[in-house]
């Protein structure tokens, strides 16, 4: 463990180039998650909206619908 360690530290204390390249690729790798994560949740939202403004389409014509038959009841 210890050979790791001192391998991946310089014996001046500075960070090694492993670590800079490991630090590197894990912000690369968070920024290209962020990105598909970004466009995701607006194709998402997009979505959402779309099947929103489709049932609220439907509903209203079943309401008319249900509405036009009690105009149609007659009590004799």
């Amino acid at each position: 463990m210890m050979k790791i360690i001192r391998k991946l530290t310089s014996k001046r204390g500075q960070i090694s180039m492993e670590i800079g390249i490991l630090v590197a690729a894990a912000v690369a790798v968070a920024a290209i998650a962020a990105y598909y994560y970004v466009k995701n949740a607006a194709n998402a939202a997009s979505s959402a909206g779309s099947n929103a403004t489709q049932t609220v389409t439907v509903l209203g014509n079943k309401t008319a619908e249900a509405t036009n038959k009690i105009k149609g009841i007659s009590i004799s």
